[in-house]
């Protein structure tokens, strides 16, 4: 499983090559989690999201009032299990409101911690169900791998990491009837984290993403004041490229986190 991501990790980027790029504003993504351990072996989180765009324009999840600040908020719960020293299974359900369309996700994963050259290295394979406002229902593989290390400081502990993540969508079997086809790979994330440990028990995880969606677009074609063809329409790929500045507050009640852990 190891090679399988290692190889994974050098090849995505070269195979989610795109003909064109649209640099999207800044994203701002707050967050606030609290787990509960339950028993020796489980924990139960819960997760309270917010995204703000450094465009106003886009933060229109109401009129007005305090969500008017806001493009999208999200609110998860989940249950994470040990099933072995190295291996972690779990469920998720989010719910995600934003001005359209309201969404929610059921969520499947399942997680791998070892070690590569005194660096931790956590592999995930995650699968969502998609249930979004008047859109038909799809599904989306999420195959993500994490380098870190977990370093004294003081009496203190950070964590540096870089996690890698692919999101591959698949219209659940049924027949796709869309104008354009989708793309294999239709987004990657890039991230750079940086978790320090307040107390035994509180986090704070301040981290910079790169997220890039990979789409197609219809290119029309062009005609003269005389209605005459002078280019044939045509479709392309595109990248359409997000950076995003996060901050995690995360808090464990009756548990010591661990770096194998989703909730770290």
């Amino acid at each position: 499983m190891r090679k399988l991501y290692c190889i994974l990790l050098v090849l995505l980027p070269a195979l989610v090559q795109a003909q064109s790029k649209v640099n999207a504003p800044t994203t701002i993504w707050p967050e606030l989690q609290v787990s509960y351990g339950v028993g020796e072996e489980g924990l139960l989180f819960l997760r309270n999201g917010y995204r703000i765009n450094t465009d106003s324009r886009f933060n229109d999840l109401r009129e007005s009032g305090i969500g008017s600040n806001f493009e999208r908020v999200e609110l998860s719960l989940g249950y994470e299990h040990m099933l072995s020293d190295h291996w972690r299974g779990g469920a998720i359900l989010r719910y995600a409101a934003e001005d359209y369309p309201k969404t929610l996700f059921y969520s499947l994963f399942l997680r791998h911690n070892g070690q590569v050259k005194g660096l931790y290295f956590n592999k995930q394979l995650l699968f969502e169900y998609v249930d979004q406002e008047d859109y038909d229902s799809f599904g989306r593989f999420r195959l993500s791998a994490e380098l870190g290390k977990r370093l004294p400081l003081g009496s203190k502990f950070i964590t540096p990491s870089i996690n890698y993540e692919a999101m591959m969508r698949s219209n659940l079997g049924k027949a796709y009837d869309g104008l354009i086809k989708e793309r294999t790979i239709d987004r990657t994330r890039l991230r750079l984290s940086l978790n320090y440990e307040v107390t035994e028990k509180l986090r704070v995880n301040p981290y910079f993403m790169r997220q890039t969606d990979y789409y197609y677009v219809l290119v029309p074609p062009v005609y003269n004041e005389q209605g005459q063809l002078q280019e044939d329409g045509y479709t392309t790929k595109r990248n359409r490229i997000t950076p995003v500045v996060g901050l995690e507050l995360k808090y464990t009640i009756n548990r010591t986190p661990e770096t194998a852990s989703i909730t770290y």
